[in-house]
């Protein structure tokens, strides 16, 4: 499937205030922060609840004094930042303030490099971004930019893809959270296709004799754009000075990323995928639901990056499954391998501290001996992986079939889920169909 991809850009925003709704034990005022990105600083200002302050980013205490602001300068442009804000009343921790943000786009190289295609997969041109703030028993976050929604105006947020809002703006506060859990936050919104894409899959469903109704709407002509964040909450017994704890013990700086496609049922109708088979032959399916270890795939990206003092270097492997069919009974039929030879790695820039590469993800049927044309499974995903274990990920994928996105540290059992997809139905495969955007951070 082709797409014309769209370049997203968010409009960055100048302030954001983190509001929380507590009173944390030895806190007599409601704590505040406000945080504002630049280029190449990030300013902090927080309420001045305690006698003295530190400051510490990625582990390392990089301000202490009594003042309750801040500003680190001469930081790398569009790139993510995280604090830890200790509170402290007559020499004593009383709570810890955690933010994670990210420096803004310089916009002069932004134009210098807006091509549509490699922008929407690539993070370091990226502003979408969730910024967050920890403390106590509560999260508040805030979807930074001018995002709006087309079709009902509102902006859907799903906690571990579960509906909590549909009406979220873009910020939100969850005070329903547990010390050592890890959480998926999902913002949603919906951007109208245009006229000639309207037009496009108009002509698709006359051919197939579908009629839409105004419940289809939304499905077929608004295309979704997901922005998501996977945050683990500290466990309050294993804080360290700072509230960070290392991933891992051995093999601290590699990080591995597995992209499968499946089909969720044991059997997938074949005039579902083939266009123009009225047969009641299927293909097989593979029976399963998400998992990280278990389950057989229609196809599988495997990347793994690990940091040197010198540098940083890729490993890339791909595997596609057999396509298998059936005939009503569910007597098999035939099988054959598809090929692979569309699935592609591209290397991007590289050094010691990040490592940002292209998966381009073209993947049909074994076989084609129907006379129709068979529609492909496509995704387009950047994945930028920073030495200090944060990811994100910026990209295109069809809607079918379930997708599913797992970050993992190798010969460990560490891993965080990513995104999970479900399949939305075979006639997302083909290209007129609506694509969903994807825009994913996150710390492992």
């Amino acid at each position: 499937m082709n797409y014309k991809l769209i370049f997203f850009v968010v409009i960055s925003f100048s302030c954001l205030f983190f509001v929380q709704d507590l009173k944390a034990e030895g806190l007599e005022e409601i704590p505040q922060v406000n945080v504002k990105p630049e280029v190449n600083e990030i300013s902090l200002k927080w309420e001045d609840i305690g006698d003295s302050y530190d400051v510490y980013s990625n582990d390392r205490l990089v301000w202490s004094g009594k003042e309750s602001k801040f500003t680190d300068k001469d930081l790398e442009e569009n790139t993510p930042v995280e604090y830890n804000v200790n509170i402290y009343k007559k020499g004593k921790k009383i709570d810890v303030i955690r933010v994670d943000t990210k420096t803004l786009a310089n916009k002069k190289m932004k134009l210098m490099h807006s091509n549509e295609e490699d922008n929407v997969v690539n993070p370091l041109n990226n502003e979408d971004y969730i910024d967050s703030a920890i403390i106590n028993n509560s999260i508040n976050l805030k979807l930074r930019g001018n995002v709006k929604d087309n079709f009902s105006g509102k902006i859907e947020l799903y906690k571990d893809d579960k509906l909590i809002s549909s009406d979220a703006s873009n910020g939100f506060q969850d005070s329903e959270i547990k010390s050592g859990e890890t959480y998926s936050y999902k913002f949603v919104v919906y951007h109208k296709l245009s006229d000639s894409e309207i037009e496009e899959i108009n002509s698709e469903l006359s051919k197939r004799g579908q009629i839409i109704n105004f419940a289809d709407f939304k499905s077929y002509y608004y295309r979704p754009y997901e922005y998501i964040k996977v945050i683990k909450i500290p466990e309050k017994n294993k804080m360290s000075t700072s509230g960070y704890t290392p991933p891992v013990d051995y093999y601290p700086n590699q990080v591995g990323v597995n992209y499968r496609t499946f089909i969720p049922t044991k059997y997938a109708p074949a005039a579902s995928i083939i266009s123009g088979i009225t047969s009641k032959d299927k293909f097989g399916g593979d029976n399963r639901s998400f998992s990280f270890s278990n389950g057989t795939h229609r196809t599988m990206v495997e990347t793994a990056v690990r940091f040197t003092k010198n540098g940083s270097n890729t490993t890339f492997k791909k595997n596609v499954s057999y396509t298998r069919l059936y005939d009503k009974d569910g007597k098999f039929k035939k099988q054959k391998k598809p090929t692979d030879k569309n699935i592609v790695f591209k290397q991007g820039k590289k050094d010691k501290s990040m490592n940002y590469y292209v998966i381009d993800h073209d993947a049909t049927v074994g076989f084609n001996d129907f006379g129709f044309v068979t529609p492909s499974i496509n995704y387009r995903a950047g994945i930028v992986v920073y030495k200090n274990g944060r990811i994100t990920v910026s990209g295109s994928r069809d809607q079918a079939p379930s997708h599913e996105m797992y970050a993992y540290i190798p010969y460990t059992d560490i891993s965080i889920t990513l995104f999970k997809a479900s399949n939305k139905g075979f006639e997302y495969l083909f290209p007129v169909a609506p694509s969903a955007r994807m825009s994913i951070n996150t710390k492992i």
